[in-house]
Protein backbone atom coordinates (compact mmCIF):
# COMPACT_ATOMS: atom_id res chain seq x y z
CA UNK A 1 0.00 0.00 0.00
CA UNK A 2 1.25 3.44 -0.92
CA UNK A 3 -0.29 6.77 0.08
CA UNK A 4 0.87 10.06 -1.45
CA UNK A 5 0.87 13.31 0.52
CA UNK A 6 1.49 16.42 -1.59
CA UNK A 7 2.11 19.80 0.01
CA UNK A 8 3.05 23.37 -0.84
CA UNK A 9 3.93 25.60 2.07
CA UNK A 10 5.24 29.13 2.51
CA UNK A 11 6.15 29.05 6.21
CA UNK A 12 6.32 25.34 7.06
CA UNK A 13 2.83 25.14 8.54
CA UNK A 14 1.23 23.09 5.77
CA UNK A 15 4.41 21.01 5.57
CA UNK A 16 4.00 20.14 9.27
CA UNK A 17 0.45 18.99 8.55
CA UNK A 18 1.70 16.82 5.68
CA UNK A 19 4.34 15.26 7.95
CA UNK A 20 1.63 14.35 10.47
CA UNK A 21 -0.53 12.80 7.73
CA UNK A 22 2.42 10.63 6.69
CA UNK A 23 3.04 9.68 10.34
CA UNK A 24 -0.52 8.36 10.54
CA UNK A 25 -0.19 6.49 7.25
CA UNK A 26 3.14 4.84 8.05
CA UNK A 27 1.91 4.02 11.55
CA UNK A 28 -0.87 2.06 9.86
CA UNK A 29 1.55 0.03 7.78
CA UNK A 30 1.54 1.91 4.48
CA UNK A 31 4.36 3.55 2.57
CA UNK A 32 3.90 7.31 2.44
CA UNK A 33 5.38 9.46 -0.30
CA UNK A 34 5.93 12.92 1.21
CA UNK A 35 6.10 15.19 -1.85
CA UNK A 36 6.79 18.90 -2.12
CA UNK A 37 4.49 20.10 -4.94
CA UNK A 38 7.47 21.37 -6.95
CA UNK A 39 8.78 17.78 -7.08
CA UNK A 40 5.48 16.06 -7.98
CA UNK A 41 5.71 13.71 -10.95
CA UNK A 42 2.48 11.73 -10.64
CA UNK A 43 0.42 9.51 -8.37
CA UNK A 44 1.73 6.25 -9.82
CA UNK A 45 0.18 3.28 -8.03
CA UNK A 46 -0.99 5.22 -4.97
CA UNK A 47 -4.13 3.82 -3.41
CA UNK A 48 -5.05 7.19 -1.82
CA UNK A 49 -3.68 10.71 -1.54
CA UNK A 50 -3.97 14.05 0.22
CA UNK A 51 -3.04 17.45 -1.15
CA UNK A 52 -2.49 20.62 0.84
CA UNK A 53 -1.59 24.24 0.42
CA UNK A 54 -1.18 27.40 2.37
CA UNK A 55 -3.69 30.10 1.49
CA UNK A 56 -2.26 33.13 -0.27
CA UNK A 57 -4.51 35.89 -1.54
CA UNK A 58 -7.55 33.64 -0.88
CA UNK A 59 -6.21 30.89 -3.20
CA UNK A 60 -4.08 27.75 -3.05
CA UNK A 61 -0.45 28.22 -3.98
CA UNK A 62 0.42 27.99 -7.71
CA UNK A 63 2.12 24.58 -7.89
CA UNK A 64 -0.76 22.82 -6.15
CA UNK A 65 -3.26 24.53 -8.46
CA UNK A 66 -1.19 23.38 -11.43
CA UNK A 67 -1.12 19.78 -10.18
CA UNK A 68 -4.88 19.66 -9.74
CA UNK A 69 -5.34 21.29 -13.14
CA UNK A 70 -3.34 18.46 -14.69
CA UNK A 71 -4.88 15.56 -12.73
CA UNK A 72 -7.95 14.55 -14.67
CA UNK A 73 -10.23 11.54 -14.31
CA UNK A 74 -9.15 10.51 -10.81
CA UNK A 75 -11.71 7.72 -11.03
CA UNK A 76 -12.84 7.74 -7.41
CA UNK A 77 -9.41 7.56 -5.76
CA UNK A 78 -9.80 8.27 -2.04
CA UNK A 79 -8.43 11.73 -1.28
CA UNK A 80 -8.48 14.68 1.08
CA UNK A 81 -7.54 18.36 1.19
CA UNK A 82 -5.82 20.25 3.97
CA UNK A 83 -3.90 23.45 4.57
CA UNK A 84 -2.91 26.37 6.74
CA UNK A 85 -3.69 30.05 6.58
CA UNK A 86 -2.96 33.33 8.28
CA UNK A 87 -6.02 35.38 7.35
CA UNK A 88 -8.83 33.79 5.40
CA UNK A 89 -8.28 30.06 4.75
CA UNK A 90 -10.00 29.40 1.42
CA UNK A 91 -7.31 27.18 -0.14
CA UNK A 92 -8.31 23.82 1.43
CA UNK A 93 -11.94 24.32 0.39
CA UNK A 94 -10.89 25.15 -3.17
CA UNK A 95 -8.63 22.08 -3.25
CA UNK A 96 -11.50 19.88 -2.09
CA UNK A 97 -13.70 21.25 -4.86
CA UNK A 98 -10.99 20.69 -7.46
CA UNK A 99 -10.56 17.10 -6.25
CA UNK A 100 -14.30 16.51 -6.56
CA UNK A 101 -14.35 18.10 -10.01
CA UNK A 102 -11.52 15.76 -11.10
CA UNK A 103 -13.47 12.69 -9.98
CA UNK A 104 -11.75 11.90 -6.67
CA UNK A 105 -13.70 10.61 -3.68
CA UNK A 106 -13.27 12.86 -0.65
CA UNK A 107 -12.94 10.90 2.58
CA UNK A 108 -13.54 13.94 4.83
CA UNK A 109 -16.69 16.03 5.01
CA UNK A 110 -14.52 19.13 5.44
CA UNK A 111 -10.83 19.77 4.71
CA UNK A 112 -8.48 20.07 7.69
CA UNK A 113 -7.50 23.70 8.26
CA UNK A 114 -4.95 25.24 10.60
CA UNK A 115 -4.82 28.93 11.42
CA UNK A 116 -1.13 29.75 11.71
CA UNK A 117 0.99 26.82 12.94
CA UNK A 118 -1.09 23.66 13.53
CA UNK A 119 -1.59 22.91 17.22
CA UNK A 120 -1.47 19.37 18.62
CA UNK A 121 -5.22 18.87 18.08
CA UNK A 122 -4.89 19.72 14.37
CA UNK A 123 -1.78 17.54 14.04
CA UNK A 124 -3.70 14.63 15.57
CA UNK A 125 -6.51 15.22 13.05
CA UNK A 126 -3.83 15.01 10.35
CA UNK A 127 -2.47 11.73 11.78
CA UNK A 128 -6.01 10.38 11.82
CA UNK A 129 -6.39 11.45 8.20
CA UNK A 130 -3.29 9.41 7.35
CA UNK A 131 -4.79 6.39 9.10
CA UNK A 132 -8.10 6.93 7.29
CA UNK A 133 -6.38 7.16 3.89
CA UNK A 134 -4.72 3.79 4.57
CA UNK A 135 -8.02 2.23 5.66
CA UNK A 136 -9.52 3.09 2.25
CA UNK A 137 -6.77 1.06 0.58
CA UNK A 138 -7.76 -2.27 2.10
Amino acid sequence: MRVVVIWESTRGRTKAMAEAICEGATGSGAECDFIDAKDFEGLGDACAFAIGSSTRMKRPLPKVRQILGELKNLDGIPSAAYGSYGWSGEAPDELAQLLTDAGATLILDQPIKAKDYPNEEILEQCRELGRSLVSTCN
